[in-house]
């Protein structure tokens, strides 16, 4: 789904705008249908990155703007580190826990998601 989000912006990111990789909100918010190219991030449950040409933007600036709009997980697939990191409890402009590991090992989601990631076909 081509969706943007408006957040807080971060230093190197277009204020208040972000797009990424993947969204995910609880179904029974609707929070997609028909919502504007640029949505509020209110309600949802979970973004996703997967690191391209320019990996630290996805690794910092990203996450500055996703933990300062609130989104309570951030799911970043680091192609170049070979690892898929799950970053929670935002707090101001960063995520006070962090569960890193290699591809290719299962990752533990938390609520509202309440199971292992099976990252083998990441490799």
């Amino acid at each position: 789904m081509d969706k943007g989000l408006r957040l807080r912006g971060a230093d190197g990111s277009p204020e208040d705008h972000v797009i990424p990789d993947g969204t995910l909100a609880p179904a029974e918010l609707r929070l997609f249908r028909g919502a504007d190219p640029w949505m509020p991030g209110e309600g949802i449950a979970l973004v996703i990155e997967v690191t391209g040409t320019k990996p630290e933007t996805d690794r910092k600036t990203k996450a500055r703007c996703y933990a300062r709009g609130g989104i309570p997980l951030y799911l970043l697939i680091d192609r170049e580190a070979s690892a898929i990191t799950l970053l929670g409890d935002p707090a101001r402009d960063e995520y006070r826990e962090r569960r890193t590991r290699p591809l290719g090992k299962p990752l533990s989601l938390p609520a509202p998601f309440s199971f292992d990631l099976d990252t083998a076909d990441f490799l």
